[in-house]
């Protein structure tokens, strides 16, 4: 029912219980607070008299046998409220639960005991390049350290290109946005073929629909900002001036109360390269159907 609109119901569902003084039962996982949590609150409230309302957790039912506690280990926190507790949660506001007392790190710096990824997000207006170091567990997810950071604003793929090659990390891996296999209209190639050619940087990608749609690869990468217990499993170095600041405001675009919620962050050509380059990495590196890192299918 949370993904019927309310003008579904109102013209065609609601018409045909009149004839026949007729019930309806509305089944559903909610999703925001769309039309279904107005119908779920029809059945709290007292003036209603001829709707009732129920909200069962997962948990309680006698076919269920996962590990809560391992769910809240490996969920972002909003999902777990979500698709488990059966509570109406948003996703409206900051996309990250990003919280720089807790995750930004004055002394975080290259490991060499880690390996180190790059994540990239190619355009003209700015270009940007994120480096990761992750520390795998066997049970729970990884914690992922950015330890540097490149922001350039204006800029060519070559220039971007160059000040990555000449970073000063053993990189293991690079990831970017599979836009990048298209042709660039001012060098004639793609950007990958330009980081392959004259870097030999060879820059990696996944095309599944499930990784490129943005609201699914968006809540994957939040788990890393905070799972089902609200602990992180994300830092940052204190130099990461710029990503910092996008972490902190990577938001989703206003809405009004007549609109349905869009789960799509917003494209404001400032907080958003950096959060797409953090997120073309971490979907790489721990595919959605997957939360353990290792293993690169190419």
């Amino acid at each position: 029912m949370a993904l019927i609109s309310r003008q579904t119901y109102e013209m065609f569902l609601r018409p045909t219980l009149a004839d026949r003084n007729g019930w309806a039962l509305f089944c559903s996982t909610p999703r925001g607070f769309n039309y279904f949590e107005q119908l779920y609150r029809y059945g709290q409230d007292p003036k209603f008299e001829e709707w009732e309302s129920w909200q069962v957790p997962s948990w309680e039912s006698p076919f269920f046998k996962d590990d809560v506690e391992q769910l809240k280990r490996t969920m972002t926190h909003e999902t777990f409220l979500q698709e488990l507790g059966a509570e109406f949660t948003s996703f409206a506001g900051k996309v990250y639960p990003f919280d720089r007392f807790r995750q930004v790190k004055e002394y975080l710096k290259y490991d060499p005991t880690l390996p180190t990824y790059i994540g990239i997000d190619f355009g003209f207006r700015a270009s940007c390049a994120v480096v990761l170091q992750c520390k795998n567990y066997p049970d729970g997810l990884s914690d992922i350290y950015q330890i540097d950071e490149v922001y350039l604003e204006n800029t060519k793929t070559e220039d971007l290109a160059k000040i990555i090659h000449q970073l000063p990390y053993p990189v293991t891996a690079y990831f970017g946005d599979p836009a990048g296999a298209g042709t660039n209209l001012h060098t004639g190639i793609s950007d990958f073929a330009l980081f392959k050619q004259q870097f030999g940087i060879h820059v990696r990608f996944k095309r599944d629909k499930t990784t490129r749609n943005v609201v699914n690869s968006v809540s994957h990468v939040r788990r890393w900002f905070e799972d089902g217990n609200g602990e992180p499993h994300f830092f940052v170095a204190k130099r990461c001036k710029k990503s910092i600041q996008s972490y902190e405001n990577y938001r989703y675009p206003a809405h009004r109360e007549d609109q349905t919620l869009k789960e799509v962050p917003l494209k404001d050509g400032r907080n958003d390269h950096i959060a797409d380059a953090l997120r073309f990495a971490i979907c790489n590196l721990f595919p959605i159907q997957s939360r353990t890192a290792g293993v690169i299918d190419w």
